[in-house]
């Protein structure tokens, strides 16, 4: 069987020997053209600590990290932002600096569009005195870039299921034999729905090395039957409509960021994080205590049609 998943918002917690931090209340968001993501963690009672996001796509654009700390919950605050950080991402011989945009704090990007590179490896170095002590700290991580999919198409079709209409979007592509996993993005018209709410992430575990032959990875609701479903439904759901124009990405990633998308998502649709049972830990590749992760992956994309209602 396909596994997959997507989620509304992201709760996660590391735990530490001396305390255990929990990571609640995580958002993060990224478009499709700049590949922006952004991070908001809430920590309950704990040490704020550093947190670092950011991802290198095969996209020729201004890539971007994003640098904040962690806050408490009830602060009812957004994450402070981390400005006057020195960043570098450096694959080879190639070292790209990293600055900090003027109107947007703890937002840093490349001096020039560069676009990843399948099979390189990319290490990012962020050096800034988070503790006020006057000496910089270090924090690195290193992201691999998998290999580009071979993806022909994707195919709309409408579904029915019970009384409910749907849209199931379609997969045609080429697996490879290795262990592959996918995140995939879509655009639905000029809407860009780009939270990770709406993230669908799976594995190859049923069609390892095999040619996807239309495999449904994910269903949309007819807007037509939107009132059928209950207003908290609706928050979680993206809806489509007759003829929509929609744009898929699918997105070639590691393991560790699958994984570190997955627990995002068990946290949030799991047992409730204060009255529920442990929290799990969640995986970072951020060196140094810093919390967040570091990504890199291949882009492809595919376009279509949603058919109209016979």
């Amino acid at each position: 069987m396909l596994h997959h998943s997507s989620f509304s918002s992201i709760s996660k917690c590391y735990n530490y020997s001396s305390y255990v931090l929990g990571l609640l209340s995580v958002f993060l968001l990224l478009t499709f053209t700049g590949c922006t993501e952004t991070i908001d963690i809430d920590t309950d009672n704990s040490k704020p600590v550093i947190v670092i996001y950011g991802t290198i796509t095969d996209q020729l654009t201004y890539q971007e990290i994003h640098i904040s700390s962690s806050a408490g919950y009830f602060d009812n605050k957004t994450n402070p932002k981390i400005s006057r950080a020195k960043v570098t991402i450096t694959s080879g011989n190639n070292v790209y600096t990293l600055t900090e945009v003027s109107d947007t704090p703890g937002l840093y990007k490349t001096t020039t569009k560069m676009a990843g590179i399948p099979g390189n490896t990319y290490k990012l170095k962020v050096e800034v005195d988070y503790n006020s002590d006057g000496v910089n700290e270090e924090y690195t991580s290193s992201a691999y870039m998998e290999s580009k999919v071979s993806l022909d198409s994707i195919n709309i079709k409408r579904q029915l299921v019970s009384q409910y209409n749907y849209f199931s979007v379609n997969l045609y592509a080429q697996d490879s034999s290795d262990e592959d996993y996918y995140l995939c993005r879509y655009q639905i018209n000029d809407s860009i729905y780009n939270k990770i709410s709406r993230y669908i992430v799976f594995d190859d575990t049923s069609v390892n090395g095999q040619y996807i032959n239309g495999l449904p990875i994910e269903y949309f609701p007819d807007v037509k039957d939107k009132s059928k479903f209950s207003d908290d439904d609706i928050k979680n759901m993206t809806f489509m409509a007759d003829n929509d124009s929609v744009k898929f990405e699918l997105c070639h990633i590691t393991k560790g960021y699958y994984r570190f998308l997955q627990q995002c998502q068990f946290e949030k649709d799991g047992e409730d994080p204060f009255f529920g049972g442990p929290l799990s830990n969640i995986e970072t590749n951020i060196s140094n205590g810093g919390v967040g992760y570091f990504a890199a992956f291949a882009i492809s994309e595919a376009r279509d049609v949603a058919p109209k209602q016979d």
